[in-house]
């Protein structure tokens, strides 16, 4: 098959869609299939593009309009070539997608990750809340014009794909969707990393990390806040990424007197990622609602402990392990000191080295070209 995969972000962009689709890309190469990726970009090329066994199209962004009009532009030029189109965004490149559909006919699936309009809804800076009260309390209805795009490009698709049943009845019964055209293909979990990382249990250091990307949505604040109240004052703060509230998270920690326990870095690729956190203390990801993080999945697999928000979609979830209330500054603080004692981390550690959950690369590849083939 020659398959188009869309995706609005991409490496070295830190977010599920921009490893998970070069990933996807990769596995289905192996497979014998021609893949192509269309994504947006801060650049025109990087170095490191030539590396991937896909050809890899970015669109620069310039400004908002203009980025509409040059995704369309570049969706619209290779859709006819290709037999499967198979979108991870449903705003940004979803929506010039489905107008080049209607151009052209062509059929596409999406896969559906997070929540467009509830993470809009917290960049505004309004009242925070979990992705499940932003539609059960009828938030969503205050962006009635985004509500309407991403019904019609979720509408639109022949399949929409999620990686947790929990996410997919959330936008079933919110988006109307009919039942015939949603599926559910897991994140993976990775079975072993060729990054050359092991984690070394005799030389943990002191670092608490977020990777990720810098926005109202994953709830970075809160994690700074608390960090205040760590007891442990020779833990590090290490936050990886970049975004829109950078700016605001470094005056927060200038103001709370902490610069020098808390770092800034720039996003890295995957492998390098873990190469730079693999003996960290922890990882952190307090937001006010993850979907299915493969970080998590990837941190499991590689052994690094994790601390995250008990709204996350995860499978594993219902396995009894620490997680923190988003909402709650004190909640947060008390499981990053409950972390600093030895006993409790050994505990902690060993928990989660027992949560077994099995869905490879190799089983999602096969789900995807399953419903590939459907759309032929």
């Amino acid at each position: 098959m020659r398959i188009l995969l869309i995706t609005g972000i991409f490496e070295p962009e830190i977010g599920g869609p921009a490893t998970y689709t070069a990933r996807l890309g990769e596995k289905l190469v192996a497979l014998g299939h021609t893949v192509k990726v269309v994504t947006y970009s801060n650049e025109a090329r990087f170095d490191f593009d030539s590396e991937y066994p896909f050809e890899l199209a970015r669109v620069v962004r310039r400004g908002k309009l203009s980025n509409y009009f040059k995704f369309f532009l570049a969706v619209l030029k290779n859709i006819r070539n290709f037999d499967v189109v198979y979108s991870f965004d449903w705003v940004s490149a979803g929506l010039p997608l489905r107008l080049a559909s209607l151009l052209t006919g062509k059929k596409y699936a999406v896969r559906v990750g997070g929540g467009y309009i509830w993470e809009k809804y917290l960049a505004e800076g309004r009242s925070p809340v979990t992705l499940k009260d932003f539609y059960q309390t009828g938030l969503y209805c205050d962006y009635p014009v985004l509500y309407r795009i991403i019904k019609f490009v979720l509408r639109g698709a022949e399949f929409v794909v999620f990686n947790s049943s929990e996410q997919a009845d959330l936008y079933q019964t919110f988006y109307h969707l009919d039942n015939s055209c949603v599926k559910v293909i897991p994140n993976p979990t990775p079975e072993n990393f060729s990054f050359g990382v092991t984690r070394d249990e005799t030389q943990i250091n002191n670092e608490i990390v977020f990777a990720g990307r810098f926005i109202k949505m994953k709830n970075i604040e809160v994690a700074i806040e608390a960090f205040t109240r760590v007891k442990d004052t020779s833990s590090k703060l290490v936050l990886i990424g970049e975004g829109p509230t950078e700016k605001s998270l470094r005056v927060l920690v200038k103001k709370l007197g902490i610069s020098d326990r808390v770092s800034f870095e720039p996003p890295m690729l995957q492998k390098d990622l873990y190469q730079r956190i693999i003996q960290c203390h922890y990882v952190i990801l307090p937001s006010w609602t993850d979907i299915s993080p493969n970080q998590i999945y990837e941190c499991l697999a590689l052994g690094i402990p994790f601390l995250m928000t008990k709204e996350n979609y995860l499978t594993i979830n219902q396995e009894d392990f620490l997680k923190i209330d988003p909402a709650s500054v004190d909640d947060v603080a008390l499981k990053m000191n409950s972390l600093s004692d030895a006993g409790t981390y050994k505990a902690f550690t060993d928990r989660l080295k027992q949560i077994k959950f099995s869905y490879s690369w190799d089983d999602a590849t096969r789900d995807h070209e399953a419903l590939f083939k459907k759309l032929i």
